[in-house]
């Protein structure tokens, strides 16, 4: 069967995405996934060719739902925690007690993990904060998630996770945090509701300084998806973000230095970290 969305069409839709995303499709690797939802989706709506699709999603999506759908139908949220620990621990051993110690005492220390996917990324850091214990029980720390994904901000919110999202945390860790239900584990009541999780697109500068700004931003394996210009983009609304001497903590395969200047790259250990 033919699909409503034809390759002239995708390429249309894929300018349209990338305007309000940042983010690039290929025809090769994304055509079948978008075409099949398109298909779905049109179905669901009443219409039998694309163009009514289209002009729905352009001229009469007024409160961004109908892109909101199409977002979560084509991002992929695949993490688990504690993934690339590394990072982790130099937040807690290096970051935290440099901003801990030259902060005012009564400021609130903000760390937001962009994208947060189902949870994982935001959790991971919870739990490394309150297992060294001493600088939470001295000041004020919140943890902001978000994602362009309204469907994993739901899951993030519920907390209930699979044996394979908790398998690198350690065992004493899991035990002491977590739940074990018969389908996998859930975050228990003390650590439910510590991270402030919002649906939000990084292109909307808007939703982003409605946020307000950080000391610590975690996006990580997010910049990968984007051209050169959306990353671009994307650093310069981080660093706007960020409080004078904040950090930004990229992927592994990811380096700041390659997309803008204004950063400070410092290597603690084996890892870099990006300075304001």
């Amino acid at each position: 069967m033919a699909h409503l969305l034809s390759k002239e069409n995708f390429s249309k839709l894929g300018e349209f995405i990338y305007r309000k995303s940042g983010i690039h499709l290929e025809v090769d690797k994304h055509f079948d996934k978008l075409a099949k939802y398109i298909d779905k989706r049109s179905k669901e709506l009443g219409f039998d060719n694309f163009r009514k699709y289209f002009f729905k999603l352009r001229f009469e999506d007024k409160d961004g739902s109908e892109f909101q759908e199409l977002m979560n139908a084509i991002t992929v949220n695949e993490t688990y925690f504690f993934r690339e620990k590394d990072q982790f621990e130099v937040l807690v051993n290096k970051i935290l007690p440099e901003l801990h110690e030259r902060m005012p005492a009564s400021k609130t220390l903000r760390i937001l993990s962009s994208p947060c996917s189902t949870g994982e990324e935001p959790y991971s850091i919870i739990l490394h904060i309150v297992e060294e214990g001493k600088i939470v029980e001295e000041r004020d720390i919140e943890v902001v998630g978000i994602d362009i994904d309204s469907t994993v901000i739901k899951k993030a919110q519920q907390a209930k996770y699979s044996d394979r999202s908790v398998h690198a945390i350690p065992k004493p860790i899991l035990n002491k945090w977590f739940v074990k239900k018969p389908l996998g584990y859930e975050l228990g009541e003390e650590l439910q509701g510590s991270v402030d999780f919002q649906v939000a697109n990084v292109f909307d500068k808007t939703q982003m300084r409605k946020l307000g700004k950080f000391d610590v931003i975690f996006s990580r394996n997010m910049l990968i998806y984007f051209d050169d210009a959306s990353r671009k983009e994307v650093a310069m609304t981080f660093y706007d973000m960020l409080n004078p001497g904040g950090y930004v903590l990229l992927g592994h395969a990811e380096y700041m230095s390659r997309i803008v200047s204004v950063f400070k790259a410092k290597k603690v250990d084996s890892t870099l970290i990006y300075q304001k």
